[in-house]
């Protein structure tokens, strides 16, 4: 098998019985829900791994596609192949004070390139400010991003970075006013930033493969166009793409800035840790009551109170309704 293809190097070390056998029947049946025709369906495990990529050599060892979507423990034959997520407090990577957050969480997501992938997609959704619209009778939470197109991006990160630096992570980086997903390895070959929305190259083509049979590829060569296009049918600007050489950046620009406040403003105002947090959340969700905040801050009623209060004293929010309706958004 050749090894032109840097997704199909042999991996160091590794053996046979550093394949799971549970990776390899869920393969399988993902193959046989979403490609019921294929013929990789039956083919015995030694053909089926041979096929995709995912051994070679003498003794048919495992390639780094094999232990990235089929491994036992893949970090522990590559440690930075995972992805980071950083949620920054603010719009930069810095802190806007002394005594402010400057992360709001910061997580590194390992295991197959399918459970990454996963994770960090979920812990997106999870994140991610929503906005509460009414269909008829129908609640629906509209993301700040569109899912598509945060997911296509993670999605491109990990299928297309460059394998061969090792010692770099993905990285998906959460501000108030973006959100950020660097891939090391700058575009490969005759990709530019100009023409990446029609042309179609990959590096890594068996490691592809494999996304598409488990469903996170689904239109190849149309992922750029399609996430343009929902960021566009979201209202917000399409993706910014930035091609450094040693890594290849994608920023998906929020509608509404966070606050950035100084360290003299914090004070003059008042302003706890927790107050500048609840900021973020306010730009993020538009709202929150009494009891959010404390389940956001693990604090008591009575000091929710007490902060609320303060933040509508400061003239930062204002208060709506009374009793136990009541709820804080920012004021304009």
């Amino acid at each position: 098998m050749s090894s032109r293809y840097p997704d199909l190097r042999l991996c160091q070390g590794a053996t046979l019985d550093d394949l799971d056998p549970g990776q390899i029947e869920s393969y399988r049946e993902e193959l046989s829900r979403r490609h019921p025709g294929s013929p990789l369906i039956r083919l015995s495990t030694e053909d089926l791994l041979a096929r995709v990529g995912a051994v070679g050599g003498k003794g048919n060892r495992p390639t780094l596609t094999g232990i990235l979507f089929f491994g036992r423990e893949p970090q522990y034959f590559y440690p930075s192949f995972s992805i980071t997520f950083l949620h920054f407090a603010g719009t930069a990577t810095s802190q806007a004070g002394r005594d402010a957050p400057l992360y709001l969480d910061n997580r590194e997501f390992r295991g197959t390139l399918p459970a990454v992938i996963d994770a960090a997609r979920s812990t997106l959704f999870e994140k991610l400010g929503k906005q509460a619209v009414m269909d008829g009778f129908v609640r629906q939470d509209l993301l700040e991003y569109p899912e598509f197109a945060y997911r296509e991006a993670v999605v491109n990160a990990v299928s297309h970075r460059d394998y061969r630096l090792e010692g770099s992570f993905v990285q998906v980086r959460l501000f108030s006013d973006r959100l950020e997903v660097q891939s090391p390895g700058g575009l490969g070959g005759n990709l530019t930033v100009d023409n990446i929305i029609y042309e179609q190259y990959t590096r890594n083509p068996h490691i592809v493969r494999l996304l598409e049979h488990y469903g996170y590829v689904e239109r190849r060569g149309l992922g750029i166009d399609l996430m343009i296009r929902t960021m566009r049918q979201a209202g917000l600007e399409p993706p910014a793409f930035e091609n450094r050489g040693t890594s290849f950046w994608v920023t998906l620009q929020g509608s509404h800035p966070g606050p950035s406040i100084s360290v003299s403003e914090m004070e003059r105002l008042g302003l706890n840790e927790r107050q500048v947090q609840a900021l973020q959340y306010l730009h993020a969700h538009g709202r929150i009551t009494n009891r959010e905040y404390q389940q956001e801050f693990g604090v008591s009623e009575r000091t929710a109170l007490y902060d609320l209060q303060g933040m509508v004293e400061a003239d930062l929010v204002l208060p709506v309704s009374s009793g136990r309706g009541r709820y804080y958004i920012l004021r304009e």
